[in-house]
């Protein structure tokens, strides 16, 4: 009798070979299927009856754990066929996926997410047959992002479209670092985000950031000292920073791109950009430069960095930190912590151009130049800044307060403040939670709604100071009208929100 060889760790065991084992060997055969049994392993050993479904499906790779079960990336659900529709691969998914949809896709993403700016109207200009399948990967995530805002979206195909995206650009992720690869991580970042998925958010955009630590080790070792970055490649990398920002609120996390490693200019403006002019040279004296619609890009990096200083004060304990309770630390004191990001957020303020000051320009300006989108991101950083100052010193609850004198809760401050900029920080707060909704308001009358997991951060806490303010009417000096007028701001923005979710 013949025997085989069989390997048990490092010892080879010698056994005769019998008939059973030949069924043994034929059932061996990987359970390929069509997501209905028998699979073609139990077909071969002719056991039919008893097959148990385990493996992939036919046309997916048993190399990694995957659904049994999804759906081509399709932004049109009426072409959906859900059950006969099997895995797909990255050129036929583009190959289904109109040019007039990637074309609108784009518009709508550059007006949604102006922090994102590394759209250039070469990407209008694409020929499929010069894109990489990263790139195509890089144009499928926008329109997946395209797609939450279309009258047929449906959370389970869109979500099973970035799942696909996904597990597509993570196979390619160590092929080397490339600005494609960044820029569709960031972008399922997003995706992530506004789904309310915070553990994948921050993890592809630490995969998005690390790879461009990469890109900027291996060909960018010294820009400190000689700049050679494209101004693509800058773009993508202040994207990088400021969605580490974004994500970052509310949590304790160091940041993964330092101000310390931003060893590198801002982006130019919009128009220097997208017509490839060279930039002019700027003021020796940063201070009197005065910064305009076509600087959306710099007044959002700015912006963003001192919002997120602000929030991490406030997530490591803001008032209620070691030592906030001493004189020198009172937000009335300029040497306090709180003063001197008030007066950043305020110099920030007075760096921009009046066109950019929201109530005193209207939103329906800039919908005319079709920018009222990023108008109104800009003017939501600088309230919501404002208004996340303003309430860490406000009373959770005073009921019996008459007017506002500073935190009632311990800790109490050592130092009592002038009565004036305890009602000046009333009304700052309430005034930011005012600013805020009407601004969303008026975005949605003129036909730019801003729907996006910002601007869902904004109207949540608007419409919180709001119902705040009505709830508490003496302690914020409200008359009647005025208490009125605050339930129905909270009714207002809370419809904003609701259109944001859905």
């Amino acid at each position: 009798m013949r025997t085989t060889i069989a390997y048990a760790g490092n010892t080879a065991l010698l056994r005769p070979k019998t008939a059973s084992d030949t069924i043994y060997r034929r059932s061996k055969v990987k359970c390929r299927h069509n997501d209905q049994p028998p699979c073609a392993g139990c077909i071969k050993s002719g056991c039919t009856e008893t097959c148990v479904l385990s493996g992939p499906v036919l046309g997916q790779s048993s190399g990694s754990k995957r659904p049994a079960k999804r759906q081509r990336l399709s932004v049109d659900q009426s072409r959906t066929d859900v059950s006969g529709d099997v895995w797909q691969d990255v050129n036929q998914v583009f190959e289904q996926t109109s040019r007039a949809q990637v074309i609108s896709a784009i518009n709508l993403f550059r007006a949604q997410f102006p922090e994102f700016g590394f759209l250039h109207p070469d990407d209008l200009e694409y020929r499929q047959d010069e894109l990489s399948v990263v790139q195509k990967l890089r144009l499928l995530v926008i329109v997946a992002v395209s797609h939450r805002y279309s009258e047929s979206y449906t959370a389970d195909i869109n979500n099973k479209n970035i799942l696909f995206i996904a597990s597509e650009v993570q196979k390619r992720v160590t092929s080397g670092p490339s600005l494609a690869v960044i820029q569709t991580f960031l972008i399922l970042s997003l995706c992530n985000w506004g789904d309310g998925d915070g553990f994948n958010a921050w993890m592809h955009c630490g995969i998005a950031t690390r790879t461009a630590q990469g890109l900027l080790s291996t060909g960018f070792a010294s820009c400190g000292k000689r700049e050679t970055l494209s101004e693509l490649e800058k773009r993508t990398f202040w994207t990088c920073f400021k969605m580490d920002r974004l994500l970052s609120c509310g949590k304790r996390r160091q940041a993964m791109f330092p101000d310390g490693d931003m060893h590198f200019s801002l982006p130019v403006n919009d128009t220097q950009f997208l017509f490839g002019q060279s930039p002019q040279a700027a003021p020796i004296d940063d201070s009197l430069k005065v910064y305009g619609p076509d600087d959306h890009l710099v007044l959002l990096i700015q912006g963003l960095r001192i919002w997120s200083r602000v929030h991490t004060w406030i997530a490591e304990g803001g008032r209620r930190q070691p030592g906030m309770t001493e004189p020198e630390q009172c937000p009335f004191n300029e040497t306090s912590d709180w003063s001197k990001m008030k007066q950043d957020l305020i110099k920030w303020r007075e760096s921009q151009d009046a066109l950019m000051k929201y109530p005193a320009t209207k939103v329906s300006v800039h919908a005319q130049r079709g920018q009222a989108e990023r108008f109104g991101y800009i003017n939501l950083v600088y309230y919501v800044s404002l208004l996340f100052l303003c309430r860490e010193f406000i009373p959770f609850s005073p009921v019996d307060e008459v007017k506002p004198r500073g935190p009632i809760e311990p800790p109490l401050l050592k130092a009592r403040g002038p009565d004036s900029f305890w009602l000046q920080n009333v009304f700052d707060l309430y005034d930011a939670a005012s600013q805020i909704s009407t601004l969303l308001s008026d975005l949605e009358h003129v036909g730019c709604p801003l729907r996006t997991p910002f601007s869902g951060l904004c109207a949540f806490s608007s419409t919180l100071w709001s119902i705040y303010g009505a709830a508490f009417p003496n302690f914020m000096g409200f008359t009647p009208s005025q208490t009125s007028d605050a339930d129905a701001q909270a009714e207002r923005t809370m419809a904003v929100l609701y259109h944001d979710q859905g």
